[in-house]
């Protein structure tokens, strides 16, 4: 009985963890998504002075959720936003639109396909 009542509470433990794993990752990527659309938007109006801005609030942001990210999904996830994170600085630095629309691209798919890939589905556990 005292190993059925253990595995019960076991298992309750675990979905809890990727339950709430998985609202931290959602509403952390959603807030990203809605920075980066807001840079997007900067660049295609040519505001680079707002884009510069945006990007300064981009990197506050993926530096605050970064070290629970690591924690939750593969670090070579973590290594491809910092490295494209990286490459839009320094192309809304160089004022340059098209690359940097395609790095926002690319930027957004990394982090906003994430929370799904991480999903308790049956799908991601078969």
């Amino acid at each position: 009985m005292k190993t059925m009542i253990f595995m019960i509470i076991s298992v309750i433990i675990f979905v809890s963890f990727a339950f709430w794993a998985q609202y931290k990752l959602e509403n952390s990527a959603i807030s990203l998504g809605q920075h980066l659309n807001q840079l997007e938007l900067a660049i295609k109006n040519d505001n680079w002075s707002l884009a510069d801005d945006q990007i300064k609030d981009i990197t506050r942001v993926w530096n605050k959720n970064r070290n629970m990210w690591q924690m939750l999904i593969d670090h070579e996830e973590v290594d491809n936003i910092d490295s494209t994170l990286a490459r839009v600085k320094q192309l809304v630095e160089l004022q340059e639109k098209t690359d940097s629309l395609a790095e926002i691209a690319a930027l957004k798919l990394f982090i906003l396909h994430i929370p799904e890939k991480e999903a308790l589905n049956i799908v991601n556990i078969i």
